[in-house]
């Protein structure tokens, strides 16, 4: 299972099978901790207003601004780099270690601008997982195998979600606020460890050269090649704004579910908490390897269908969410809740499946990168800031309801994207998976 610390996989080859699941073992517990460390800092707020005080508008600038610019400029200059370095594994070591020892780092700050140069310095080392580990796994998994491995690593973001959420705050009241950073930084070096020493770098476009989709590696993409490709395939593009208006719409329902339940059948935070979080933890876990599993099965009676389940899901969804909103009876609410949960955050192990398979494994980096940085910049840029004007247009309190069946909408305009990205890709008829434009 090890290897030489700079060894790559030979061709059409990456070891057996149980060898490829522990890498995606290793790559979802990267993920986790990516996760952790990005969102420890929402649970540990209040100690740190109170240590250093701060106002609510310098809080929002330390937990989410800095972070957030920093992530969005740094996205695609690291998906550039993934396409053109010679190791990725070497590469997202370095990462990983880099934004695990500047987790430890934000312990021993001693100013609010000690924290955000932190959290500037996380976010630009974190921009750099997606765009490393999505097109690795692409090259290890064929493309009829690709979206359930996708689907076990997506399980790593409710994973590191729950770990900073209940051990962070758990450590916090313990021990301080400095101590969970501390401890918070420890699993990602661990994990750097384990890639670093047991996980061989695939081979650029491994699976499809042992497909015979690309029998030659080819140079690394150019500056603004990746651009060009999605220029000249515009179906990609109805594709990624697809994928960001359905990130959209999980960051921003997210973001306003609690208000809801508190506002409009008014439980208690602890009451809400439990519905929230319990959900999370159901839907989070099995809905990403649900879906891609259906996507895999599927797409071998036609490669429009995983495309299809995704806009079908979301689809559901609208229905059970505008059910929730506007029924008078909490328990109809909590379970058109989770089923709508269910259908809407399974998108991305198909859609990303089929982003990669249609991509050059030489510019795959560079693609996911474009991904990332519009779902960052519309999810968490616009999508809570519509919603909130959107419901004190209607007059606040229990209005948020109509904000947030306004902004559900939005599922709609996905089902129309993705419909627009599978007859681009593959026409009016199904026909079998066609090798990524060059």
């Amino acid at each position: 299972m090890t290897s030489s610390a700079g060894g790559a996989a030979p061709p059409h080859a990456y070891g057996s099978s149980p060898y490829r699941w522990y890498v995606v073992g290793v790559l979802t517990l990267i993920y986790a901790c990516h996760a952790l460390d990005r969102s420890l800092p929402n649970i540990l707020v209040e100690p740190i207003r109170h240590e250093f005080g701060l106002s609510d508008s310098q809080l929002g600038v330390f937990s989410g601004l800095a972070f957030g610019a920093a992530f969005s400029a740094a996205a695609l200059p690291m998906g550039y780099m993934s396409d053109r370095v010679g190791n990725r594994r070497n590469l997202l070591t370095g990462v990983v270690v880099l934004w695990s020892l500047l987790t430890v780092l934000g312990g021993l700050t001693r100013s609010f601008v000690q924290l955000v140069l932190v959290r500037i310095g996380l976010g630009a080392a974190e921009a750099g997982t997606a765009p490393l580990t999505m097109p690795m796994l692409s090259d290890i998994f064929p493309p009829d195998k690709r979206a359930f491995a996708l689907g076990i690593f997506y399980t790593s973001q409710p994973i590191g979600g729950f770990l900073a959420t209940a051990l962070g705050g758990l450590i916090a009241a313990e021990h301080g606020w400095r101590a969970a950073f501390f401890i918070a930084g420890v699993p990602g070096l661990l994990a750097a460890m384990l890639l670093f020493f047991t996980v061989r770098d695939p081979r650029r476009g491994g699976t499809e050269a042992k497909a015979g989709l690309d029998a030659a590696p080819e140079p690394p993409a150019k500056v603004g090649e990746a651009f060009a490709h999605l220029w000249r395939n515009p179906a990609l593009i109805w594709l990624i704004l697809g994928c960001t208006t359905l990130g959209l719409l999980n960051i921003t329902l997210g973001a306003w579910m609690g208000s809801f339940f508190i506002r409009v059948h008014g439980l208690g935070l602890a009451e809400t908490g439990l519905i929230l979080g319990g959900a999370a933890a159901v839907c989070s876990l099995t809905s990403p390897p649900l879906f891609g599993w259906m996507a895999d099965r599927l797409a071998a009676r036609s490669p429009r269908w995983p495309l299809r389940v995704v806009w079908m899901a979301g689809l559901g969804s609208l229905a059970l969410t505008l059910l929730q909103l506007f029924t008078p009876v909490l328990a109809v609410a909590i379970v058109c809740f989770v089923l709508a949960d269910v259908l809407r955050v399974g998108y991305s192990p198909p859609s990303y499946s089929v982003l990669m398979t249609r991509t050059p494994p030489r510019m795959r980096g560079s693609v996911m990168s474009v991904v990332q940085l519009t779902t960052a910049a519309m999810g968490f840029g616009v999508g809570p800031i519509l919603t909130g004007a959107l419901s004190d247009f209607y007059g606040g309190g229990v209005a948020i309801r109509y904000a947030m069946a306004w902004v559900s909408l939005l599922f709609i305009v996905a089902a129309v994207l993705l419909m627009l990205a599978s007859r681009g890709l593959y026409g009016r008829s199904a026909t079998p998976e066609a090798p990524p434009a060059r």
